[in-house]
């Protein structure tokens, strides 16, 4: 009898610590949290995404994040028409290839990634 009993109190305290274990790993599971940026704190991070990779200077650096500021600014604003989203997005486009050489730009274009973030293309096409 006393067998028994210490039997069943070994598999009951068994059961509960593979209980035990199941739950932790189960509270583990990873989970993003969305921060939305202003546009003055997704300009800078733009401007040094494209800085980073094209190694380009301080005060191209500078220029791109008033850019890229500028940007966010109109494509975070509720009052913007995607038609108008898009222009911008093409100028936006047309000062980085007039300001980097053609050497830098084949190197952003071929980063189609980094690219389209700098346009903001996902911002229209939703």
């Amino acid at each position: 009898m006393k067998k028994i009993i210490i039997t069943c109190f070994l598999m009951f305290a068994l059961s509960i610590t593979a209980n035990a274990q199941n739950k932790k790993k189960g509270t583990t599971s990873e989970t993003k949290e969305v921060v939305k940026l202003t546009p003055a704190q997704a300009g800078v991070k733009d401007g040094a995404a494209i800085a980073d990779f094209l190694g380009l200077d301080k005060n191209l650096t500078i220029a791109f994040s008033s850019l890229f500021e500028m940007k966010h600014e109109k494509m975070q604003s509720p009052s913007e028409t995607n038609e108008s989203k898009k222009e911008f997005s093409r100028i936006v486009a047309l000062k980085i290839e007039a300001t980097i050489d053609s050497n830098q730009l084949e190197k952003l274009k071929a980063n189609t990634a980094l690219y389209n973030q700098l346009l903001s293309t996902d911002a229209f096409e939703k």
